[in-house]
């Protein structure tokens, strides 16, 4: 089963600072796809909770924002508000593998972090903190930090029962954040020292203000106020509470569904009609709530939505899995109205984020309503992945353009033509003598409410949401992956929200070769002669360590596999290679006087070792030792390891393998996680013999 293992701070570090130099990309993330705006953009800023950042798009809690590598990889491709994933209680979940199914719309059965608490809070204070170096860095942003409105928020988030959040693990966790001081100066003695600038940044002790409580299964409605009152009253932090989508009620959300939207085959799981929270009394406990956040100098708001449980009919997941959680385009229609209700029995001033089918085309009309944040999770699965952030700034700014509007709030008012009876209403509500900023923040209030109806009903009309418009899945050739020559066109590497899958250079290759067959007698011969081919110069591997086996990059990878299995599974210690076991799989390990590499195919182990001063190999099964010339490859001289009860063949074409894995996974044009592990900290030569 598949473990996800952070990779050391170090390590990271040097990626962040060796890879954008040596190939305009950072975590396989090219240059052209990172976020940088234009000074003579209109300003996307917005408030959440009281702080500025530079725009209100983000990842949501999920998969994007369990790792450090994929923070930072969200703050690169745009994102300002980062909702890192759910921590709980039960920090030791086995997730059932393939887990996220994005075919054509989205269901996935996994919902918390897969870290243990202690990971994932190093993970998240690591993560900012490389944001910081890369913000502050102007060879890797350029002139942007100085114009950017505000820094990056991040928004914690923590589940899913009172009994689990009073508990030490998620006390210290909160503590945690609200002050990193130790996390944060532990890592700093990790970066290296000739990173001097980045030694030298003050990194924020505290990471974030605000938590978004996630109550996904089944909590009573008393029970969700106390945990908001232990949030906001004890721990002094800002709250989100998540909605979840079966509070518009069974009527309403399956016509939606099913009459609406025609996704007959659908069905909701009946008991999350029942356990989860109601809307009424989602109404009262905003009311309260709101009361009692304001007496402690807090705010309160509601995040729409949760994904809707529905009863699993795909045979994508491992068997067993009776339910499974709905994402995407139908989610979009369903929480969209479910977010206009709300909104009509509240009032505009109630803070709503917003995370439901958020894409490039209705990330702008989510904005124009007023929703801080405006998140993501099933479009970043997509081909494009982190980079289709970006996307959504664009559309924003574009249509920002044309109505000739210079800030966020000048964009709701004016969206949907809506700033004269909003301003109606605004001073109906004020009254008379009220000073002219408090009138026009209520007016962009009650601006987003009237957005929030046109919005949720040009969603309900629009045909691309309809299920005949998403029944297409990602097609297939007749094709088989194996370990090299793949089509690379790159989409596995987009889609993996870990950064897991990678590329590496390989020279082409075309030649004969033979086993070495060696008899009980210790003589040896020329086995069977077979040939050897690479017809391509750039590879796919997976690093194994940040591979949760999560299915995404074999739903859109046009070949049979899976790349996450077929392709090299690359370990980043012999402690996780060991503990893999059965699992195929290589480790690399390198120092000045040379290096090997160790493999696990078919259950056998192999391992080459590579001697620098004699330019030699030395290859063996477990049973024969060959040592063999650097550069011809010729057999030097053949040695059994123990006694042989029979022939024994050498496998030829193995070694040939593991020589072309090693030099191309070590090779400095393509920075990843195994060399910059090792060349960091024993630099041998990039032109290893092939």
């Amino acid at each position: 089963m598949a473990q996800l293992r952070p990779a050391p701070f170090r390590d990271l570090v040097t990626r962040l600072h060796r890879e954008p130099r040596a190939r305009a990309a950072l975590f396989e993330l090219p240059r052209r796809k990172w976020y940088q705006p234009d000074p003579d953009d209109p300003d996307l800023g917005v408030s959440f909770h009281g702080a500025r950042a530079g725009n209100p798009a983000g990842p949501a809690a999920g998969p994007h924002t369990q790792m450090a590598q994929n923070i930072l990889l969200s703050y690169v491709a745009g994102g300002r508000i980062i909702e890192l994933k759910t921590v709980q209680d039960n920090d030791q979940l086995t997730i059932p593998r393939p887990c996220i199914d994005m075919a054509n719309v989205g269901y996935n059965i996994e919902w918390s972090q897969e870290l243990c608490i202690a990971e994932s809070l190093h993970e998240y204070v690591a993560g900012s903190m490389l944001i910081e170096m890369f913000r502050h860095d102007s060879d890797l942003a350029g002139d942007t930090l100085d114009s950017l409105p505000g820094a990056v928020i991040y928004d914690i988030s923590v589940g899913y029962d009172l009994a689990s959040i009073s508990r030490d693990k998620v006390r210290g966790f909160l503590d945690g954040v609200r002050n990193a001081w130790s996390l944060v100066e532990r890592l700093r003695a990790e970066i290296p020292r000739e990173l001097t600038a980045a030694r030298d940044l003050n990194y924020p002790a505290r990471l974030s203000d605000s938590v978004t409580l996630s109550t996904f299964h089944g909590c009573p409605a008393d029970e969700i106020e106390k945990i908001c009152e232990l949030l906001i009253g004890e721990h002094d932090f800002n709250l989100m509470v998540k909605m979840n989508p079966t509070m518009l009620g069974k009527q309403r959300l399956e016509h939606l569904l099913h009459d609406v939207l025609g996704y007959t085959e659908l069905r909701v799981n009946e008991q999350a009609y029942t356990t989860g929270l109601a809307f009424d009394e989602a109404v009262e406990l905003c009311r309260r709530l709101t009361d009692f956040a304001e007496k402690r100098g807090r705010r309160v708001g509601f995040k729409f939505s949760n994904t809707l449980e529905v009863r699993n009919q795909r045979d994508f997941f491992p068997p067993g899995n009776e339910v499974a959680y709905l994402s995407g385009q139908p989610l979009h229609v369903i929480t969209m109205t479910l977010a206009d209700e709300f909104r009509q029995k509240v009032g505009p001033h109630m803070p709503i984020s917003f995370s439901a089918g958020i894409d490039r085309n209705n990330f702008p009309l989510a904005v124009a309503c007023g929703f801080v944040p405006v998140t993501a999770v099933t479009d970043l699965l997509r081909p494009g992945g982190y980079g289709r952030l970006g996307w959504y700034l664009q559309s924003l700014t574009d249509e920002m353009r044309k109505l000739d509007v210079v800030n966020i709030n000048e964009f709701i008012l004016r969206r949907f033509d809506q700033e004269e009876e909003a301003r109606r209403r605004a001073s109906a509500e004020l009254g008379k003598g009220v000073d002219a900023n408090e009138l026009n923040r209520a007016a962009v209030a009650w601006a987003g409410l009237l957005n929030t109806s046109f919005v949720a009903k040009l969603a309900r009309d629009d045909p691309r949401y309809r299920a005949y418009q998403n029944r297409r899945v990602p097609a297939r050739i007749d094709s088989h992956l194996d370990t090299f020559d793949c089509l690379t066109n790159g989409k596995c590497v987009e889609v993996c929200p870990n950064a897991a899958n990678f590329t590496y250079p390989t020279p082409i290759l075309s030649f004969d070769h033979q086993d070495v067959v060696v008899s009980s007698d210790g003589k040896w011969s020329a086995g069977e002669s077979r040939r050897f081919e690479i017809t391509k110069d750039v590879q796919i591997a997976c690093y194994a360590d940040f591979c949760n086996e999560c299915g995404n990059c074999d739903t859109f990878c046009p070949e049979y596999g899976g790349p996450y299995i077929e392709k090299p599974n690359f370990f980043g210690s012999v402690e996780s290679w060991e503990q893999a076991a059965p699992r195929d799989g290589f480790v690399v390990h390198e120092q000045p006087e040379g290096g090997w590499i160790r493999a696990r195919i078919d259950g056998a182990v192999y391992q080459l070792t590579f001697v620098r001063q004699t330019q030699q190999y030395i290859f063996d099964d477990g049973t024969i030792e060959a040592l063999l010339t650097g550069w011809g490859h010729t057999i030097v001289s053949i040695r059994p390891l123990k006694p042989l009860a029979a022939d024994h063949c050498l496998d030829m074409r193995i070694y040939h393998l593991l020589r072309c894995l090693r030099d191309g996974v070590l090779n400095e044009q393509y920075v990843n996680q195994i060399n910059v592990h090792w060349l960091a900290r024993c630099r041998p030569a990039s032109g290893a013999p092939r």
